[in-house]
């Protein structure tokens, strides 16, 4: 049986925290565990990885376990729709030629 660890004190969890759109800022508390970790794993954790695990935890900080549409830039993470109609609308809208990278489903 698989199990799931979900985070509720995550602002992804709290109705009254502001989602950004767009491209997604980068927590304090997110930069920080990426730094500790990387400094900790070297010389594995390779700055390709730490962008990677950035984009990763911001996603989820912001948006565990909803459903939306978002790709990785050399900026960072960049929402395109949140929630199933605006996914659904997303993906009705926009060519497939124009949604290659696009990741859709909850992080």
């Amino acid at each position: 049986m698989a199990s799931e660890i979900i985070d509720l004190t995550l602002p992804a969890h709290d109705p009254n925290f502001p989602k950004p759109r767009g491209l997604l800022p980068v927590p304090p508390v997110v930069e920080e565990d990426v730094a500790r970790e990387q400094a900790r794993l070297q010389p594995h954790f390779t700055d390709e990885y730490a962008n990677r695990a950035r984009d990763e935890m911001t996603v989820r900080y912001y948006y565990e376990g909803t459903e939306m549409a978002y790709r990785r830039t050399v900026q960072g993470v960049e929402v395109l729709a949140v929630g199933w109609e605006e996914v659904s609308k997303f993906l009705k809208d926009t060519p497939p030629e124009q949604r290659q990278d696009v990741r859709v489903g909850p992080p």
